[in-house]
Parts: C-alpha cells; sequence; structure tokens
C-alpha cells in the first residue's frame, strides 16, 4: 500500500505534579462496589481519555489530545466523602478548603465543582471540554465549510445559577443544597488556540496541599491511504482518512469530502467521510462492536479456574499487584468467561464471601457488573490465609473459591491497573494509539468506479482498466516542525494537500506498485 507523506508530530511532554498529604498511602485504591473505606485516606488525581467512574477503569492519558477534545478528570478524595447517603462536591463552593481551577494558555475557570460519582464512593468526576477558536476553519472543501465552537466561558457560577449540560441541550438551572447531580451534568468549556497547548486542573484540598496535572494538546499532519494496492473495477474502493484535528463537537459527527480522481477523470469526485463513533466511551471497547471477541491469552498476573462442570472460566485478580499485605486496600478484579469458547460474558451477577483463617468476616450479596468486569476492595486486618469465593454466578448457584496469602507487609510488584489481556483483545488493530472518548481517529470512504461517463454522481468515478486512481486531502491544521519552534516550516495560515495512490484493474493482476 502507498502512502502519501504521513507524519505523526508530538510536541509537548506532559507533566505530572501530584503533592499527596506527607502522610499518607499513596498506593491506596479507592473504594469499589462495596461499602468498605480506607482507614489511611490519600488523595489521587488521574486524566482519563475515557468516561470511566473508577480508578480502575480509568485509560490515563497525559498527550496526545485536540484542541477540541475533551478530558475527564477523576479525584480520588475519601475524605471528602461527608456523607454517604448522598453525592457529594469538592471546590470553593462546596466544602470551604479551596477552589478546583482548570485552565489552559488561553482561558481560565475558576470556583469550579466536582461531583461524586455516586454515594459513598469518595471519587470525584469533572470534565473539560477544549472548543478551539471560532474564527479558525478546520475543513472547506466542496461547499462544506466547519469551525469550532470557540466559546470562551466558565461553565460554574460563583452563585446559585450553574450551566448545566443536559443532553444535546444547554440550559441553566438553580441547584440547591443537597439536590443530588450527576458528574456528567457539568464541563468546563475553555478556549485554545492554534497549534500546541496544555490543560492544567488544580486542586487546593487544604492549606498544605494541592494538588496539579496537565495534559498536552498538538496538531498533527493528516494521513490518507487506500485499503489495498489494487482494486477491480466490480468492487467498492475503500479508504482511511486520519486527522483527529477535524473533531469540532463532542456529540457531532460531521461529513468532511475527500477529493477522488483518476488518469481517466481528473476532476475526480468528492466522496464523503465521518469519524468512526465511539459514543459509549470506552465503557465497552471498540464502541461496543467487539464485546464478545475472543481474547487470545490472560494477563499474568490472574489466576484462573473453571466452575466445577466447566461451565464458566474465572479470571481472577487484585490490584495493586504482588503479595497481599496487613492494612492495606486492595481491588479485587473479576472477569467471568465462557468456559468452552474463553468469551468475556457482560451483564455479571455475582455474590462474594470473604474468609480469613477459616472465618467468613463479610458476606456481599446481588452484586452486578453490566460490563462484566467486577471490582470489590478488601482490606485484611491480619496475617494469615485469606479466601474468596465468587457465589451464584449469573444467578446459577454455581462459584468457585480463590486463596491466597496474606503478609505482614505488602510487596507491590506491579499496578496491573484494568486487566491488559482484555484491554488488548477488544480493540481491533486499526484503531489502537487513536481511541477518542467520543470518536476513533478513523474517517472510513468508499467510492465505484465504472468505465461509463458517471462521474457526475458523487460516488461513482470514471476510470479504465490500468487507471490510477488517487486521493487527495487538504489539510488545514498543520503542526509546526522543528520541535514547535518557531521558524518550523508551517505557520498557522497554510494548507498542505496530502494525496494516496492505487490502481484498478478489470480482474485481478500479478502486481504490486514500485
Amino acid at each position: 500500500m502507498k502512502k502519501s507523506n504521513v507524519v505523526l508530530f508530538a510536541v509537548l511532554t506532559a507533566f505530572v505534579l501530584s503533592v499527596p498529604f506527607a502522610v499518607l498511602n499513596v498506593d491506596a485504591q479507592p473504594p469499589g462496589q462495596g461499602s468498605a473505606t480506607l482507614k489511611t485516606p490519600a488523595i489521587i488525581m488521574k486524566f482519563c481519555e475515557n468516561a470511566a467512574t473508577t480508578m480502575q477503569d480509568c485509560d490515563e492519558k497525559y498527550e496526545g489530545y485536540t484542541w477540541t477534545d475533551r478530558v475527564h478528570v477523576l479525584i480520588y478524595a475519601s475524605g471528602f466523602n461527608e456523607d454517604s447517603q448522598k453525592i457529594d462536591a469538592i471546590g470553593i463552593t462546596e466544602n470551604g478548603y479551596g477552589n478546583i481551577k482548570v485552565s489552559t494558555r488561553e482561558a481560565t475557570s475558576e470556583n469550579v465543582i466536582f461531583n461524586e460519582t455516586g454515594p459513598d464512593t469518595g471519587l470525584f468526576m469533572g470534565i473539560v471540554k477544549m472548543t478551539g477558536q471560532m474564527s479558525k476553519t478546520v475543513h472547506d472543501e466542496n461547499g462544506i465549510q466547519i469551525k469550532p465552537m470557540g466559546m470562551n466561558m466558565d461553565s460554574y457560577s460563583a452563585g446559585t445559577e450553574t450551566c448545566m449540560m443536559m443532553g444535546m441541550m444547554e440550559m441553566c438551572t438553580t441547584s440547591g443544597e443537597g439536590q443530588q447531580v450527576s458528574s456528567f451534568d457539568y464541563a468546563v468549556k475553555l478556549k485554545t488556540k492554534q497549534q500546541d497547548g496544555a490543560v492544567t486542573v488544580s486542586w487546593e484540598a487544604n492549606e498544605d496541599v494541592t494538588i496539579v496535572k496537565s495534559a498536552t494538546w498538538s496538531w498533527r499532519l493528516g494521513e490518507v491511504e487506500f485499503d489495498k494496492e489494487q482494486f477491480t473495477i466490480d468492487e467498492p474502493i475503500t479508504f482511511k482518512l486520519h486527522d483527529a484535528d477535524l473533531w469540532i463537537h463532542h456529540g457531532d459527527f460531521h461529513t468532511y469530502y475527500v477529493h477522488a480522481y483518476s488518469d481517466s477523470d481528473s476532476a475526480g469526485i468528492y466522496v464523503p467521510v465521518k469519524f468512526t463513533a465511539n459514543h459509549d466511551h470506552g465503557s465497552a471497547l471498540g464502541g461496543g462492536l467487539d464485546e464478545y471477541t475472543p481474547l487470545s491469552e490472560p494477563a499474568s498476573s490472574s489466576l484462573i479456574k473453571y466452575t466445577d462442570e466447566g461451565e464458566y472460566k474465572l479470571y481472577f485478580w487484585w490490584q495493586p499487584g504482588g503479595v497481599i499485605g496487613v492494612d492495606k486496600d486492595y481491588a479485587i478484579n473479576v472477569m467471568v468467561h465462557d468456559g468452552l469458547t474463553d468469551i468475556m460474558q457482560s451483564k455479571l451477577t455475582y455474590g462474594v464471601e470473604i474468609y480469613l483463617n477459616g472465618e467468613l468476616i463479610e458476606k456481599r450479596t446481588e452484586r452486578f457488573a453490566d460490563d462484566g468486569h467486577a471490582v470489590e476492595t478488601v482490606r485484611f486486618d491480619e496475617r494469615g490465609t485469606a479466601k474468596i469465593v465468587i457465589t451464584d454466578i449469573f444467578d446459577t448457584g454455581l462459584s468457585q473459591d480463590f486463596s491466597f496469602q496474606v503478609a505482614p507487609e505488602a510487596i507491590v510488584k506491579q499496578v496491573v491497573g484494568k486487566h491488559s489481556a482484555f484491554a488488548e483483545g477488544n480493540i481491533p488493530e486499526d484503531w489502537k494509539g487513536r481511541i477518542h472518548g467520543h470518536y476513533v481517529d478513523e474517517l472510513i470512504g468508499s467510492f465505484d468506479v465504472t468505465y461509463d461517463d458517471h462521474s457526475f454522481d458523487k460516488n461513482t468515478l470514471r476510470v479504465s482498466s490500468g487507471d490510477s486512481i488517487y486521493l487527495e486531502y487538504e489539510d488545514l491544521t498543520l503542526p509546526k516542525d522543528n520541535e514547535g519552534l518557531i521558524g518550523g516550516p508551517y505557520s498557522t495560515s497554510d494548507e498542505v494537500e496530502i494525496y494516496a495512490q492505487a490502481f484498478v484493474f478489470d480482474h485481478l493482476v500479478g502486481m504490486t506498485t514500485p
């Protein structure tokens, strides 16, 4: 396959600064679905490219965003979980300790409120939307001109009126004391200028502690490629465009056009393309299309067992990895696969029994994991032999137990995060490195070819056997070169045409392009 000049441009390296309480355990994990809480709380901030609502599900990302992308921010602060019966909030108007401040190099939003992901979780979430500039045209071809939102606003007011995003409508509502709200109802919208930039979130938890994290975004040169080096006259001509800079709003899938032409028809046609949707926000990798993709191998940290008759295969592991120690919180992870096909099962119902030295110390019933990935928090107060039994799997009465030792001290060898075998196994190969919160940087196009003069039809290009066919995409968002220093070959007013070439024949031929 011959591809046009393709350059992937990344300029800035994200810096990450996290200052926990001096006496706190920074390895502590947040509570899962259970009622267990941390005895030694810590404050942890993460930037996620997916809409994660637990620390374990967060796909951390600190570089490679676009200037109209969104960042999901998680702050684990169990000490601010003040009421186990309601959704708490952090920010200067909520707890009196200090404000949450979100900044780009062009705009700042202060007095921001992050809401708890649910009652009694101790995990707070906020969304940052970068909006670009309304004055910048990101696409202008075949009569379609598209610009980003470009707004510069603070979504959080100092009083009681707060602008909320409700679905596709923007409205303002009065948020009364104790009102139950979702973390997804609020978003910080900030203007971002051309070329490279950074977004920073800081929270003054108290007079001694401020936690800060930053992420960077940059423009990149577009890529366009045919799916094959040669096609026949009786099959669709398929291709892909990659240019994440075209994304301008979290909910809109605009139509873009790519110019296609041939040796026989230099005028050519304009072929529509759109981003591939990822509206599940990563809760089921691959936009839900690969929920039942068989996985090649489990992560090395897993314990694996079958139920008695082999109906189900259970994967069991804990986070952080290593030897489980006394007086430390661990996130126990469980996934259930079909015993015959090794295909992951969703809509998991189950129960949990926790034993230490032969004594039942806790029993949890009627548990549910929508995506099939169950997470339970456990803590052991003394050393010995522990056993965790996963009971009533899918309401069948089937169960399986896992035993391990609890040592006087934890020996942390690795933090496994989300089970790597499942995360990697469910991502299509072409999507790796291109997944964003709402979309995948893969704009798929297709058109037909004909020997007749029908090129005036948008998706039909006139060719002759043996013709070269071409794609031409005009990139209006060009990265600076020379590591972002002034004097690189591109400026914000430049444009560049990017090409790809293939061949079309009336039958398959045994040749390759030079």
